[in-house]
């Protein structure tokens, strides 16, 4: 499961289950890299329903309107959409006011850089915004937000301040328990090894064409530090990219300082947390960034961009440092300062700790459960 969305959905279902609710999920058959998945399974307790898509729009994702049907043939107290502008979301405000359910969406940060996009987002984006965003927004009963900023910014197109309320990702548990790493330093070569980690899709946005150059610089004064390149790749483009990283890193002259691990499992990932020395996401966009808060209840000082999520996460100095994105010399210099200095990592990592157990997932639930009770008061 490599998406945040489809992370964020199924923690906060198996919360919510716990809590006392009933929920199903309702979800596309397709998945990101062009397999297929059954049309209906139970994940630890959980009901799942995949329907096939009959076409896509670019980023606005697929077109599966089979679920709007088995909605309506349900009963449901609250109807909880995921991602903003996406043809599902907007099916599903429908099915909820003919069903008189409560309505909730969540956006999920989806106000990226024009530059990110692909041609067809492009030109679709500004005329959803313009037309259809200030409807749909003021007919949901609840607005969920990730953070203050996008909040300010769905207020900004239509959205009330009565409407949207703010609750951030949460983080699994397992990042809370104490992970040996040595399995997965052992695996890597990384024994005795100043580790610099960044988890992340082989994707362009997520900056790592940046980060490599950034290591390259500081390269030659930590002679003793390697640079993990942690993550999948989810499509032929990021197959693409992820083989320029490794043809770019040798002709850095970085040799083998650099090492590409591919998708890591949830074990692999919180040993490789436990591992590092820092932790660094160095997107040139990022909507929110979980893997920072994974990285912070590990006790690791943070390194990222001023980019969205991660200002809303990190605060400067006191758990890690922000640098501007696409700024290899910033980020080489924050680089630097955080593994040379034993002291630093220290007081950053505890303070991370401190700040990670503010975002379990048990809150998360609570959160949105009151989200939920909140729609029959009004």
């Amino acid at each position: 499961m490599d998406g945040g969305v489809e992370r964020h959905v199924l923690n906060l279902s198996k919360q919510l289950v716990r809590l006392g609710n009933e929920v199903e999920v309702f979800t596309c058959k397709a998945t990101r890299n062009g397999g297929t998945l059954e049309s209906f399974e139970v994940i630890e307790g959980i009901p799942v329903h995949r329907y096939a898509s009959v076409g896509g729009l670019g980023e606005f994702g697929k077109i599966w309107p089979g679920f709007g049907v088995d909605l309506l043939k349900g009963r449901f107290d609250v109807i909880h959409a995921h991602s903003f502008r996406h043809p599902h979301t907007d099916l599903s405000l429908l099915v909820s006011k003919l069903s008189r359910s409560g309505s909730v969406l969540t956006t999920h940060s989806p106000f990226h850089p024009g530059f990110v996009r692909g041609p067809l987002a492009r030109a679709l984006v500004p005329v959803y915004d313009e037309i259809v965003a200030p409807i749909t927004l003021r007919s949901f009963d609840r607005i969920v937000s990730l953070t203050m900023g996008e909040a300010v910014i769905l207020e900004g197109m239509g959205a009330t301040p009565a409407q949207v309320v703010v609750i951030p990702h949460g983080v699994e548990e397992i990042h809370f328990r104490a992970t040996d790493p040595a399995p997965f330093i052992a695996k890597y070569g990384l024994g005795g090894r100043i580790v610099v980690l960044c988890l992340a899709r082989m994707n362009r946005t997520k900056g790592l064409g940046i980060l490599l150059e950034a290591f390259s610089r500081i390269a030659p004064l930590a002679p003793e530090a390697s640079l993990v390149l942690a993550g999948p790749s989810t499509s032929k483009l990021e197959e693409q990219f992820r083989d320029e990283l490794v043809a770019r890193s040798r002709s850095l002259g970085l040799g083998d300082r650099v090492v590409f691990t591919g998708r890591l499992s949830e074990e692999e990932k919180a040993a490789a947390y436990e591992a590092c020395t820092a932790f660094v996401l160095p997107s040139i966009y990022e909507p929110y960034g979980i893997v920072l808060l994974e990285a912070a209840a590990h006790g690791k000082p943070l390194i990222s961009t001023r980019s969205g999520g991660p200002s809303s996460i990190v605060t400067e100095g006191v758990d890690g440092l922000l640098v501007e994105p696409g700024n290899p010399e910033q980020l080489a210099r924050a680089l630097l300062s955080i593994i040379s200095d034993a002291a630093l990592q220290k007081r950053m990592g505890e303070r991370a700790r401190e700040m990670a157990r503010e975002y379990t997932w048990e809150r998360v639930a609570k959160s949105t459960s009151d989200a939920y009770r909140s729609i029959g008061g009004n």
